[in-house]
């Protein structure tokens, strides 16, 4: 979780910077995390650091790691994957980091004379869709309520963009002037787009030629020398526990924290559906209320009055209206009805409800089962700490693992296996987990003697499991008159396998001196020679095995070789190049090209942002007042174990 959060930190770094990305990324939730009013009550009044003349406050760094997760939430990341520890850490410094570096980026325009004048903040600030009116006008009215809904004031606004527009100026301006090499360009593009033609045949272990028979001392000594293939396999009874990240148990606290956050979709109150139309005066507003009051449909009222601003505004609430005055004419209006022009701050508005839905309720024990189930088949990548402790515990107290509390979501599994984790039946064991996780079981299960005390296993995903061996059969080599025929079979099979290998040997060493074609012509195996097979990096051949693919890819023109793959011997030989496909080049050139480019101007970027702190002095971290803000927040907007100290 923690490489991963890191590359995305790191890599999405300019879309942090331009246009108040990150800054908008919180505006425009309108709320949807607590206002920093009321968060941080009872705080010490101390600073979290320094950079410069510019202290870093609770207040800003809880404003950070709550632009941080919407920015997140935006771009596709749950909160539901940040509750471990060390995701929340990694938040938490990242959401520091981004402070110091636009503190940093100021400071460095300060001193090289880049300072935003008034009017571009005030500019920039206008030109915001979050403050926009339905009629897509700068409304003061809706910059304040966002404002605020979120506990901010208009200087904070103004930091923000000052900030903000400082850091284009000093970071982002000069790594738009980064280009990328055409030569290392060129290179990859071949490099992806190269295709070979390839000449190859399959020659399977079972198409060898095996002319005699086995006599009973050759079965005897293959029995004797194969005792691995005629042996029963060594069979136990185990008692398994396995807790995993998707089987955690989601608390009940979660659950209602998650029902809080979606109070506005899950307690509706009455919406209205309208359809509005705004005028510069009322004389034509009137005319176009009682047109449409006459049957005029919602189109041809447009095209009647052209120069009016339609908007249509579906399942809308009181608050939803731009305008005070226009809500409350909606919310008066029966279902169907046109009312008569509104006097808005914009105009005159007309306004059609078209549908009315009554309040809708959904109480916490309704919703609950649907969000642990969504919960649930999120499946966070790690095990809450509190959960693994239980665990450890109750695996501590259970000499049998029959005292397992089933409310930690461990479970429990039963039944006799091998050591390749199959059932006495020949079906794979069902044991819990990924391929991995199922392969350690197993391994724990024919590692520990019968009758050990059970312990917790951790797995790399910070679950585990404990085992208890309680019965071992042990494997028993079969007698050779019971096995007679499978002791054929398997000599015949070993047999094939070393004529096929020694035919495919004597067609290699003729591909080598002539050519594949050459060397299979008027032999028997000619009719599967597959020619001029085209292989290419951006198109890799499903039909054909990853050994195949790499080979046809990595050898030299004209070089053959021969492989083992599954249960059949490979001859493949590079006759050549291919074209590229049309197009392909200029597709991989464009997507390389902007790749290479944004990786470029990310590392130019977080290059300039730290030289710009390492420029500046820093006051010591105030390591208490930290970990303070950042489990107050975290702790409220993710849950988990927060940061510890």
């Amino acid at each position: 979780m923690i490489t991963a959060l890191r590359h995305f930190v790191v890599d999405t770094w300019i879309g942090r910077v331009i246009a108040l990305a990150i800054f908008v990324a919180f505006i425009g939730l309108s709320g949807s995390f607590m206002g920093l009013s009321g968060g941080l009550g009872g705080m010490s009044s101390g600073d979290i650091t320094q950079i410069g003349h510019y202290k870093i406050t609770p207040r800003d760094f809880a404003r950070s790691i709550q632009q941080r997760l919407g920015y997140l939430q935006q771009s596709g990341v749950p909160l539901s994957a940040l509750r471990s520890p060390a995701a929340q850490q990694e938040v938490s410094f990242e959401s520091l980091r981004d402070l110091l570096t636009l503190k940093g980026a100021q400071l460095a325009g300060e001193r090289n004379g880049v300072t935003p004048s008034d009017e571009l903040i005030r500019q920039t600030v206008f030109s915001m869709p979050e403050f926009r009116d339905a009629q897509g006008h700068f409304s003061a009215d809706k910059m304040n309520q966002l404002l605020q809904s979120n506990g901010l004031q208009h200087q904070d606004l103004i930091e923000q963009v000052r900030q903000s527009k400082t850091a284009q100026a000093t970071m982002f301006g000069l790594a738009q002037n980064v280009t990328v090499p055409k030569a290392e360009l060129d290179q990859m593009v071949r490099f992806y787009t190269e295709a070979r033609k390839v000449d190859l045949i399959q020659l399977p272990f079972s198409a060898g030629k095996v002319s005699s028979q086995p006599s009973d001392a050759q079965l005897k000594r293959f029995y004797d020398n194969h005792p691995w293939l005629f042996k029963e396999p060594e069979y136990r009874h185990a008692r398994i526990v396995v807790l995993l990240p998707s089987k955690v148990a989601v608390t009940d606290d979660v659950v209602r924290a998650i029902y809080k956050q979606r109070a506005r979709d899950y307690n509706q109150p009455e919406t209205r559906s309208v359809e509005v139309l705004g005028f510069d005066n009322e004389a034509t507003a009137q005319q176009a209320a009682h047109s449409w009051q006459d049957g005029a449909t919602w189109e041809s009222i447009q095209k009647t009055f052209p120069q009016a601003i339609p908007a249509t505004l579906p399942n809308a609430r009181p608050e939803d209206l731009p305008d005070e005055a226009l809500s409350k004419a909606a919310f008066l209006a029966h279902s169907g009805q046109v009312m008569a022009p509104v006097k808005t701050a914009m105009g005159w508005s007309v306004v059609h409800v078209t549908s009315i839905t009554a309040p809708h309720q959904v109480s916490f024990e309704q919703a609950a089962p649907e969000i642990r189930a969504e919960v649930q088949k999120a499946e966070p990548s790690v095990v809450p700490s509190q959960h693994m402790q239980a665990f450890q515990e109750a695996v501590a107290g259970s000499t049998e693992l029959d005292k397992i509390p089933a409310d930690i979501g461990a479970v429990p599994v039963e039944g006799t296996l091998d050591a390749q984790g199959m059932t006495a039946g020949g079906s794979p064991a069902p044991l819990p987990g990924d391929e991995a996780t199922r392969k350690a079981i197993v391994q724990q299960v024919f590692s520990q003697a019968k009758g050990d005390y059970p312990h917790v296993v951790s797995l790399p995903n910070g679950g585990g499991f404990a085992v208890v061996v309680a019965n071992v059969q042990p494997g028993q080599q079969k007698a050779f008159d019971t096995v007679r025929a499978d002791v054929t079979t398997a000599w015949q099979g070993e047999q094939q396998k070393r004529a096929q290998e020694a035919r495919a040997t004597a067609l290699y060493q003729s591909a080598k001196k002539d050519g594949l074609q050459h060397a299979l012509s008027g032999q028997p195996e000619e009719a599967s020679l597959r020619k001029d097979e085209r292989f290419s990096r951006l198109q890799k051949r499903s039909d054909m095995p990853e050994l195949i693919n790499r080979a046809a890819l990595n050898q030299n023109v004209g070089q053959t070789a021969m492989l083992q793959e599954g249960n059949s011997f490979w001859l493949v030989q590079v006759t050549g190049s291919a074209a590229p496909a049309t197009g392909e080049q200029e597709a991989v050139r464009q997507r390389v090209e902007q790749q290479l480019l944004q990786g470029l101007q990310g590392d130019l970027i977080e290059s300039l942002g730290s030289s710009y702190q390492h420029e500046t002095s820093h006051r010591a971290l105030n390591t208490e007042l930290f970990h303070q803000v950042s489990e107050q927040i975290l702790g409220r907007l993710v849950g988990g174990a927060g940061q510890g100290q």
